[in-house]
């Protein structure tokens, strides 16, 4: 692995155990902060509101400029909001803090997001699935930093401090070595109206939003599911997540030659199929060992259908990379926020275990729209960098 690769490779890395460090610490804010699954479902929406004033800002702010400056800033800023949900007393203290993790989440999940595709078209290879992978090891070691400090019933202050540097400072100095303004292929590109985008990016953005609504609610609402409806320990309840985050670890690190053989389509519908299936048999079951298994199934389904859905985006003729990849993550970014609180409304009007079958609902809309992930025809020749399936 080459030096811009690893660097791309630990910015992934971190961002995803910084949020999985707060998110695995839910059932315990829920507590402090005396929260009901409706009150805490309103709280989980204000990541949303952040993440909707953001990102139109930061798409506008990539287009025709490289993404390492914004990279390297909205790390630094999620750092510091990671830490704040852990002083928060109340509920309506929980949602502003989590107002500044989503503004600043969404902001690095673009810009990140913007220099991998960069770095995969300079290298000439897939490599998005991987970069999505290390986001799930990082989900997997923050959520396992969070387990172990449940375990040991470690207030969220500290533990989320101790995160935020364990995690966040080697990916500020990974940032340093992403692409420069000169060296990003992407850098230079002529601005596009959103409203002129091809209608084709909504349905990516579209699918995208289904695929993050259940990634979104299993990171947020595994834990409280298998600690509390199904019967199981709070230790047990952070490792339902860190087992959702090796699933899609799992899966990303196989995406790639997936891809190639299958084609964008494919991927997505046979990966759809597998995340609805697995976790439905698993809800249907009812127990927690059990919703572990459902949680992986899940993990692994949804793994390498946002990467494939971003790389569809990039290949749009006519549009540059950067509108057009902030196009489909806006859609798909108000998914991952959205679905938490959706599934705390539903989880009040009847019960969690119920509300939480929208993932399978969600899953099975992902595979009603996988046509649209097949590039379409390019009127001109394909660039000789740009990745492309080979079966």
């Amino acid at each position: 692995m080459n030096r811009l690769r690893a660097a791309i490779t630990i910015v992934f890395f971190a961002n995803g155990a910084l949020f999985a460090s707060w998110a695995s610490r839910i059932p315990a804010l829920a507590d402090r902060t005396d929260a009901t699954t409706g009150t805490l479902g309103l709280a989980l929406l204000a990541p949303a509101v952040g993440a909707v004033a953001t990102m139109p800002q930061i798409g506008k702010l990539l287009t025709g400029r490289s993404s390492r400056m914004f990279c390297r800033w909205s790390l630094a800023g999620l750092m510091v909001a990671i830490v704040l949900p852990g002083f928060a007393p109340t509920v309506a203290l929980l949602g502003v803090a989590l107002l500044f993790v989503g503004a600043t989440n969404s902001a690095l999940d673009v810009a990140m997001n913007a220099q991998g595709v960069s770095v995969e078209r300079r290298q000439g290879r897939p490599i998005l699935s991987s970069l999505h992978a290390a986001f799930s090891f990082g989900g997997f070691a923050g959520a396992g930093v969070g387990a172990l400090a449940a375990a040991l019933h470690v207030a969220p202050e500290p533990h989320l401090i101790f995160a935020a540097v364990l995690f966040g400072v080697p990916g500020l100095f990974a940032a340093q070595a992403l692409l420069r303004d000169d060296e990003d292929p992407d850098a230079g590109a002529r601005r596009l109206p959103f409203r002129k985008l091809p209608g084709r990016l909504a349905l990516l953005g579209a699918a995208a939003f289904f695929c993050l609504l259940a990634e979104g609610a299993a990171s947020d609402w595994s834990a409280t599911l298998v600690s509390g409806p199904l019967g199981g320990s709070p230790a047990l309840g952070a490792i339902a997540y860190a087992i959702f985050s090796v699933g899609m670890g799992a899966g990303r690190l196989l995406a790639d030659g997936l891809w190639a053989r299958w084609g964008a389509s494919g991927l997505v519908r046979r990966s759809g199929v597998l995340a609805g299936a697995g976790f439905t048999v698993a809800l249907v079951i009812g127990t927690a060992p059990v919703a572990l298994v459902g949680f992986a199934a899940l993990g692994l389904g949804l793994s390498g259908i946002v990467p494939t859905l971003f790389r569809s985006a990039a290949d749009q003729p006519g549009v540059p990379t950067g509108p057009a990849l902030a196009a489909v993550s806006a859609i798909g970014y108000l998914g991952f926020l959205a679905g938490p609180p959706l599934i705390g409304g539903l989880a009040e009007a009847t019960s969690l275990h119920l509300a939480i079958g929208l993932l399978a609902i969600a899953a099975a809309l992902v595979v009603v729209l996988a046509p649209i992930a097949d590039p379409p025809r390019r009127r001109g020749p394909r660039p000789a960098s740009a990745p492309s399936p080979t079966g």
